[in-house]
Order: structure tokens, then sequence, then C-alpha cells
């Protein structure tokens, strides 16, 4: 896949960065799973995320962080993180309350 991108820079704008003498671009938002963390449809498949996910939809009760623990054998920390993720990046896991989670597909 190859993107595309147009920018149209003004010449006050093209001149500042030439005193500067530095150009730095961040990409945010994207695609399943890769940097950004906004908005994807599906993660990579294969990944903590995905398998989460997969986990997530068969169960009918909320989850934490200790659940995804003991299922998965993940450190508190990343099983905590991982679900952060996948609250607030755009996949039907919601937060309930704090260190709850539940499937809201």
């Amino acid at each position: 896949m190859t993107a595309t991108i147009k920018l149209e820079l003004s010449d006050e704008l093209i001149e500042a960065l030439r005193a500067t003498g530095e150009i730095k671009i961040n990409i945010t938002g994207g695609t399943s799973g890769q940097g950004g963390g906004g908005g994807a449809d599906e993660p990579r498949a294969g990944s903590w995320p995905a398998k989460i996910l997969a986990w997530a939809e068969k169960r009918k009760r909320p989850f934490g962080a200790p659940d995804i623990v003991k299922r998965f054998k993940l450190s508190r920390a990343h099983a905590s993180m991982e679900l952060s993720k996948l609250a607030n990046g755009g996949y039907p896991i919601r937060r309930v309350s704090r260190g709850v989670y539940e499937f809201a597909g």
C-alpha cells in the first residue's frame, strides 16, 4: 500500500522552516494497530488486542486487568495498558467504571 499526502504551505511558513533548518512530522490516527491509536476497525490478527477482543466478545460479563492477567498470563501493567488502548482506540470495548470494562459490540 502506498500513501500519498499533498501539502500546500504558504511562503511565510516555508521561509520559517528553512530558517529553523528542521522539519518534524508526526503522524497521528491511523489504521489497525499501527501507531497513533485512532479509530482502527480491526487490530492485526494474532496481536494482543485481537486476542483480548475475541475473548471479550465471548465473555458475557464485565472484566478487568486481573481477568486478562489470569487468562493471557500478561503482567498487570501490560493488561491494563492493552485494556486502556482498546477502550480509547475506537474498538468495541468500553470502560464501565474504574478498572471495569465490557464488550460493547
